[in-house]
């Protein structure tokens, strides 16, 4: 495998004590957008996601990274296609069921 499939090859786990927590993640995307000098660019986006992790994640790069599955059942942006988002480790935040604060 070359060096650059190597590099973004993913590596998939499964994390059974976050299974079926809530929480929320920050993600950002770009879109198409017309710049302030008028011709086509692309704008970056903060979104915000809210439901239940699967417990499912994945690795991937060097230093690896890693991205947990959330289920979106509660919060999601407008004209968002799907039913789970991959969040990263760093904007993954966790919440106690019975509490509602969140998990340090």
């Amino acid at each position: 495998m070359p060096d650059v499939e190597q590099k973004y090859e993913r590596k998939y786990g499964l994390d059974k004590a976050l299974a079926g927590k809530r929480a929320e993640c920050d993600g950002g995307a770009s879109y198409p957008a017309v710049m302030p000098n008028g011709e086509m660019g692309y704008m970056p986006s903060r979104e915000t996601f809210k439901g239940r992790l699967t417990g499912l994640y994945f690795d991937q790069g060097d230093p690896p990274w890693r991205w947990y599955e959330l289920m979106v059942l509660e919060d999601r942006p407008p004209n968002y296609p799907d039913e789970t988002v991959w969040c990263e480790q760093g904007f993954l935040f966790i919440f106690d069921d019975e509490t509602g604060e969140e998990q340090r």
